[in-house]
């Protein structure tokens, strides 16, 4: 299945599952995704209770753990000097310390700039309904308490009603929760957040020749746009000249590489090797006469090797190039 631009939910127990690494190597790498709008988390208001409750959970009883073993006999048979040399002189605020890891939580989803669905939002006829009923993700027995992942369903339905033409990839270990949403075909389920990277992972590498192939075939446009970027920004190939005391006439560049360095579902950035030449007129020094200075205007070359980060916008399947995005020396 090819891979496209898309929105994710998570469930409380995927969070729980990654050990809250919102840094790590799963969740961190979606931060970036969702962040680039390539796949945007969506986090109903009952998910982000939830996961805060949970986290504060967590946090409390290791904090609790922490300060017991400082207080433990076995701490204490240390010297108060010996406490100092191990690093031991210290007193946890617990409070602050637990207010700090939960906080980790609120700046995940700043990073992701992930959307929020609100409670008010739900149709809470259709989730007593499901109640009786016994539906997904109700069940018998000890399955007839699931109303927070039933308000977390029901604020995705919504959510999919009013933002339609994006797939939405739900990511959770519950199998009551999936079995909700199995039967739309408007969500995509898993179990695990990496099988969701891995399809998009799998997608993109297939993409890179394509890319390549595109920046070959753009490249006069791809130079005239490094040669403007030159002619316009002297500074940096001649520094030790301010903008008003050099006048570029003529530049040109020869492009010896291009490196794909990160690729995205219609963006690319490339670390482009090229030779570049410029003729210029300086306003400096010159010596008239013995120990006599006068401004003068001089002709002066640059010419040397530099790396530009070019990050270029395409279709979905680079076979056209839309935009050259930025420039950066």
């Amino acid at each position: 299945m090819s891979f496209e631009r898309s929105y994710i939910f998570i469930d409380t127990s995927v969070y729980v599952q990654e050990s809250y690494r919102f840094s790590g190597t799963s969740l961190g790498k979606l931060g970036g995704m969702s962040s680039d709008d390539e796949l945007r988390l969506i986090v109903p208001e009952i998910i982000q209770q939830e996961v805060k409750y949970k986290l504060q959970e967590a946090a409390e009883e290791h904090v609790d753990k922490i300060q017991t073993a400082l207080n433990s006999n076995i701490i204490g048979l240390i010297s108060d000097q010996n406490k100092t040399l191990v690093g031991l002189d210290f007193q946890i605020d617990q409070e602050k310390l637990v207010e700090s890891i939960v906080e980790t939580w609120e700046e995940f989803r700043v990073r992701c700039n992930a959307i929020s669905v609100p409670l008010a939002s739900i149709d809470l006829p259709s989730v007593v309904e499901s109640y009786f009923d016994a539906k997904p993700p109700f069940g018998k027995g000890r399955k007839r308490n699931e109303f927070p992942d039933a308000f977390a369903v029901a604020a995705m339905v919504n959510f999919a009603e009013n933002n339609p033409g994006r797939p939405i990839y739900v990511v959770s270990r519950d199998n009551g929760m999936l079995a909700a949403f199995s039967s739309d075909p408007r969500f995509r389920c898993h179990q695990e957040l990496s099988e969701v990277l891995d399809e998009y992972n799998r997608h993109t590498v297939a993409l890179s020749p394509a890319a390549h192939e595109l920046m070959d075939e753009n490249i006069d446009w791809i130079t005239g746009v490094i040669v403007d970027e030159l002619h316009e920004n002297p500074n940096w190939y001649a520094p030790e000249y301010r903008d008003d005391r050099i006048c570029v006439r003529e530049v040109s560049v020869d492009v010896y590489e291009m490196n794909l360095v990160e690729i995205g579902l219609d963006r690319a950035v490339f670390d482009v090797g090229l030779d570049y030449h410029v003729e210029a007129e300086v306003t400096d020094m010159v010596r008239i006469g013995y120990d006599d200075y006068d401004w003068d205007v001089i002709p002066r070359t640059f010419s040397g090797k530099m790396t530009v980060y070019l990050e270029v916008l395409t279709n979905s399947d680079f076979s056209e190039l839309n935009e050259i995005a930025s420039v950066e020396f």
